[in-house]
């Protein structure tokens, strides 16, 4: 025990010299690069995966009963990288419900959802590893009201990446003491400057602002803004984390009619000049029809049809599609 606090009074004072040296606040901090960073990051997650896997999302045999009523019966679906998905149906058909399931807010019954290899859905995986890469929008903004939009945006991106830098840190601190005893030398992390990497997601936050024209209300908070300029601000802060998927939870629904277009407008120059992967529940038929490349129709919990949008809107198959076609179109 004596021997064991002889070395890390020995390694405090080495990291001591360390830190007092002008060059740099920590000897190992290098200069930031978002790409190397992201790399660094994904690798340590162990959710850097293949480019080439075909399915970035594989739904199995997924159930979700609430007391004696099932919301989703028994729903399997492959979803390809790059794929924009409309999810559309009656009310009360379990969209939603499905969509939350996707990112596991809501827990399933029973099923598997296979998200870059890894079944998100198992209790034993940290949910909060993969949801970074999986952005959500929702019906009614989620904004915070205490921060400014600014703020809001950088918030999850910073206190990700400064957890993650502060523990490859911490490692590399402990690092001479853990060596002892290991056999096979263990390597330090690659460590970047916290002020580095607040800088950075700063200076993103601004691009996507400036993409939606709206760096002017960077430092004011959402209660001063409309409806739609809230959602704009909801999606470009699920931009922010650069995910690989994005779900949009109706997302026009609590908007006035005359913010709607802009918000549209949004989410199809996404779907255009990226390769984000989307699912989008929506009542707005011209707009699944325009932005997805296949549209899954849900009628009590199932997916009753799943087809590309020409073959969806004028050719359904089933009675129920096509009753539900007549109404809203």
């Amino acid at each position: 025990m004596l021997f064991v606090l002889v070395l890390i009074l020995i390694c405090l004072k080495t990291q001591k010299k360390k830190v007092l040296k002008k060059q740099e606040i920590i000897e190992d901090e290098i200069i930031f690069d978002k790409e190397l960073f992201k790399k660094v990051k994904e690798e340590y997650e162990n959710t850097y995966k293949d480019d080439n896997m075909e399915h970035i999302l594989t739904i199995k045999n997924i159930v979700k009963k609430i007391g004696n009523q099932t919301i989703l019966n028994d729903i399997s679906l492959d979803i390809k990288k790059g794929e924009k998905i409309a999810v559309i149906g009656p009310s009360g058909s379990g969209k939603s419900t499905f969509l939350r399931c996707l990112n596991c807010i809501e827990d399933l019954t029973s099923g598997k959802i296979i998200f870059d290899g890894i079944d998100i859905a198992d209790m034993k995986v940290d949910i909060n590893i993969h949801r970074q890469k999986m952005g959500m929008v929702f019906q009614h903004f989620n904004l915070f009201n205490n921060k400014t939009v600014l703020q809001n945006i950088v918030m999850a991106p910073n206190h990700i990446q400064l957890k993650f830098n502060n523990k490859n840190k911490l490692f590399n601190f402990f690092l001479p003491i853990i060596n002892i005893f290991k056999k096979e030398k263990l390597n330090k992390k690659v460590v970047f400057k916290n002020k580095d990497i607040k800088k950075s997601n700063t200076e993103n936050a601004i691009e996507l602002l400036k993409s939606i024209d709206m760096l002017d209300k960077k430092d004011v908070y959402p209660a001063t803004l409309s409806g739609g300029q809230k959602q704009r601000i909801a999606i470009i802060r699920a931009l922010a984390m650069n995910p690989k998927i994005i779900l949009f939870d109706e997302p026009t629904s609590a908007l006035d009619p005359e913010m709607v277009k802009d918000v549209l407008d949004l989410i199809k120059k996404i779907a255009k000049n990226s390769g984000i992967t989307m699912i989008i529940v929506t009542h707005e038929m011209a707009f699944a029809k325009e932005v997805s490349d296949r549209i899954l129709f849900i009628d009590e919990g199932k997916i009753i049809e799943d087809k590309d949008p020409i073959s969806m809107f004028e050719n359904p198959e089933t009675d129920r599609a096509k009753e539900f076609f007549s109404k809203v179109l």
